[in-house]
């Protein structure tokens, strides 16, 4: 039997802490959403004593689900068809045209990038009043679509290390720029274009401060915001609320299980390429 050295017991115990961090509050969430608002508040860790899933019947009925998972899927799928076909698109025009203009653009955009968006927030709001594009899908996508910066700048590396002995081959034969990109040069960024699909759908899926400023509408609300107006100022039904944070949070849990193994792929062709 292999003996422990004592700082690796050390460093267990460690690691067992820390992830019991983690382990807890999911554990206190799932276990909350079978018990009744007195269990909850008597015993925060305690097994319920019944399993009940009349909770989950009621949030379902009290959140409007489909209606708010409808919304949440429509804004983020759109965004992120954006954001891959400018970010890609722009990429390799930069990417294969290294002249003033591009070298301008790209400084330009790396500066954009750079600036928090807390902090243009303000002039942010009066340009989408303007705009009349408060309240409505199409301003929060817009709004959402600037990944495609971090996207330009994850495909210009990747395009950049690529040969080019394709995409000449196509112009020889007579293929178009935009048909040479679409049909030789973008089915080869399938595991950079992967990992963009999947942090961008989280991070979309999951916004709060984007949605809470520029989509006030309940009607409209996401999930995450639809989460935050079931929260009352001054009483909260958490036998309710427990399994509606579940329920929002299940579509991505999902989602990042079925993608997970393209994340490290992507990221670790990503920087080879690069």
């Amino acid at each position: 039997m292999k003996k422990y050295k004592f700082s690796t017991l050390v460093t267990e115990i460690v690691m067992l802490l820390i992830c019991a961090v983690f382990v807890i509050p999911i554990y206190y969430l799932v276990v909350s959403t079978f018990k009744t608002q007195v269990e909850i508040i008597e015993s925060p860790l305690g097994l319920p004593s019944s399993l009940n899933l009349a909770n989950y019947a009621r949030a379902l009925e009290g959140l409007d689900f489909f209606g708010h998972f409808f919304n949440s899927l429509l804004i983020t799928s759109v965004s992120v068809v954006l954001i891959v076909v400018f970010g890609s698109m722009a990429a390799y025009t930069i990417a294969r045209n290294s002249n003033r203009v591009t070298r301008f653009l790209r400084s330009y955009f790396l500066i954009g990038f750079m600036v928090p968006l807390q902090t243009t927030l303000l002039p942010l709001f009066l340009i989408m009043k303007n705009l009349h594009l408060i309240n409505t899908y199409q301003g929060l996508i817009f709004l959402h679509s600037n990944g495609a910066v971090f996207a330009l700048f994850l495909y210009t590396g990747f395009i950049r290390a690529m040969p080019r002995d394709l995409e000449e081959a196509a112009f020889v034969d007579g293929a178009s720029v935009l048909r040479t990109f679409w049909q030789i040069v973008f089915p080869l960024l399938r595991p950079v274009t992967a990992t963009l699909i999947i942090f961008n759908t989280i991070w979309i899926w999951n916004d709060f401060l984007l949605s809470y400023l520029f989509l006030p509408s309940a009607d409209k609300a996401t999930l995450t915001m639809q989460v935050y107006n079931g929260v009352g100022q001054y009483y909260t039904d958490w036998s309710i609320m427990m399994p509606v944070l579940v329920i929002a949070l299940l579509p991505m849990v999902i989602f990042y299980l079925f993608m997970q193994r393209h994340i490290v792929s992507g990221l670790t062709t990503g920087s080879l390429k690069g």
